[in-house]
């Protein structure tokens, strides 16, 4: 069950963790300040995504929200952009991966502007002053909670056994590894002393983690295949990471096979009695 004291908690150390690190972004958007960031803003959004519909609309704090999900989706390109560059590092130097890589610095650095104009403005933000406006009760927490954690459960009940038997699933793949990721955010608002939870955390961060692999691959193949009639070195590079990609697979599915207890359906049981258990601890 979320209970609401705690809930307001976590809620309030979001917006301060976001505030700290918008403040280190600035200062230096390295690639680690890059990742803490859109780290914090996820956990900020699963809280906020959690109250009631009043509260996620024409307000003050629903600004400064989408605000933040705006500079965490450049920043998700910006990062995007630096593991095509590490890959294309592990290749020798030619014209064509030369130019591919200055092309990547200037979108990075157009990409970064924009995204310090963002930051800058949340920077300017008072957020200590924006949880002032929510008064959220137990029953409308629980009720907002439970819908979403069904909704993403009920995702990945769909996706899950077509990904595990269809490796070019690539939309199904990546909608798979953010409901993931979405859920292992949701469940961090449960207390801490809920096992199960944190059980199923771990698995979905496994999950999340596995599938992230083969998202990163995934973008860089189609990035380098937009190149208008790509080099021999280019197709080279593309094949050798299909090949990665293809070995990356094989390995989210042992893990499948061999973590998930064996079975594919192991997995959607233990999530649809997770939901189960959820649901009866709020009646």
């Amino acid at each position: 069950m979320l209970d609401i004291l705690p809930f307001l908690t976590q809620l309030h150390e979001s917006f301060q963790r976001v505030n700290n690190r918008i403040k280190k972004y600035l200062k230096d958007p390295k690639a680690k300040n890059i990742h803490d960031l859109r780290t914090s803003i996820r956990r900020l959004d699963a809280a906020y995504s959690t109250l009631p519909k009043k509260y996620r609309t024409g307000s003050s704090t629903s600004t400064y929200i989408l605000s933040c999900k705006e500079l965490f989706r450049i920043n998700s390109e910006i990062r995007d952009l630096d593991i095509i560059y590490e890959k294309l590092q592990k290749y020798p130097p030619n014209d064509s991966r030369n130019k591919i890589i200055d092309s990547l610095k200037g979108t990075r650095v157009t990409k970064l502007e924009y995204a310090k104009n963002i930051a800058l403005a949340l920077n300017n933000t008072d957020a200590s002053k924006l949880l002032d406006e929510i008064k959220v009760t137990q029953k409308e927490l629980e009720k907002r909670y439970n819908k979403i954690v069904a909704n993403l459960i009920s995702k990945i009940e769909t996706n899950f056994p077509i990904v595990i038997t269809d490796s070019t699933k690539i939309e199904e793949l990546h909608d798979l590894r953010k409901d993931c990721k979405k859920l292992r955010y949701m469940l961090e608002l449960l207390p801490i002393e809920n096992k199960k939870a944190s059980e199923m955390r771990k698995t979905l961060q496994k999950i999340q983690d596995s599938l992230g692999l083969i998202h990163d691959y995934d973008f860089t193949i189609n990035h380098l295949a937009l190149n208008e009639q790509p080099s021999n070195e280019v197709r080279e590079i593309v094949n050798n990471e299909m090949q990665e990609r293809k070995l990356s697979y094989e390995g989210f599915l042992r893990f499948c096979t061999r973590r998930l207890h064996m079975s594919p359906d192991s997995f959607l049981i233990r999530i649809r009695s997770f939901n189960s258990t959820l649901e009866s601890s709020s009646v």
